[in-house]
């Protein structure tokens, strides 16, 4: 969401650049955190992430039923779980997202987490952010929802550390950040044990030589995704 950020707080911009305070996008993205689960079944340094983003239009409800219609309906998915913010001695509980859940499928099964899981941003030194909800197919997240209903005058490790006498604000602008991998989202639907078992990556892995061991075999192969290739 990095070239979104500014939007965000204002979003006027978005309606000169875009016509509309609601976008959606499709990216090659790095990944600059949980580096330490890099190449296991479901982490990848280099990834396709789709989302969907609105700087003051849409907000908690409308963003948690597309993703639901979108997993449920669309794809025919099982959610196995969700999770949202459970609040800490400065943020409340996420009640709203639980509510909203709630009413989409009374038997959903809802874990509370902390703000290291389910609280995204900010990114950089300073910028929105706000309560999670993640969406869990298969034991994999699949979806991330951003509820950015705040804004922090500091950087992410202040907040998580609680070391910065800086408190949250209440954002004058709402908005949605959602991220969705596409290799992980093809692994659920494609009933994989892994992400280099799909349509993405195996075809290159089945060419390379036998003598090469996996983790060879998965590097290469991810390597040449990129590239399409």
């Amino acid at each position: 969401m990095q070239q979104f950020k500014p939007y965000y707080t204002d979003p006027e911009q978005a309606d000169r650049d875009f016509g509309s305070r609601n976008t959606a996008s499709i990216q090659k993205s790095m990944r600059t955190s949980d580096i330490d689960e890099v190449g296991d079944e479901s982490h990848l340094t280099f990834f396709e992430m789709m989302g969907n983003f609105t700087f003051g239009g849409y907000f908690k409800e409308a963003a948690i039923v597309f993703a639901h219609d979108f997993i449920v309906k669309e794809l025919g998915l099982k959610i196995d779980y969700v999770s949202v913010f459970g609040g800490n001695k400065e943020v409340p509980e996420d009640s709203e997202s639980v509510r909203i859940w709630k009413h989409l499928d009374p038997e959903i099964e809802i874990k509370k987490m902390g703000i290291n899981d389910n609280f995204w941003g900010p990114t950089g030194n300073e910028g929105p952010c706000g309560p999670t909800t993640e969406i869990y197919v298969d034991g994999v997240e699949i979806w991330n929802i951003v509820f950015n209903e705040f804004y922090y005058p500091g950087s992410r490790e202040d907040l998580i550390s609680e070391k910065s006498a800086k408190r949250l604000k209440r954002a004058q602008n709402t908005g949605i950040d959602t991220g969705m991998g596409l290799e992980r989202l093809a692994m659920v639907i494609q009933k994989k044990k892994n992400i280099f078992e799909t349509d993405l990556f195996y075809p290159i892995i089945n060419l390379l030589p036998s003598e090469f061991d996996i983790k060879t075999k998965r590097i290469i192969a991810t390597m040449l995704a990129q590239y399409h290739l």
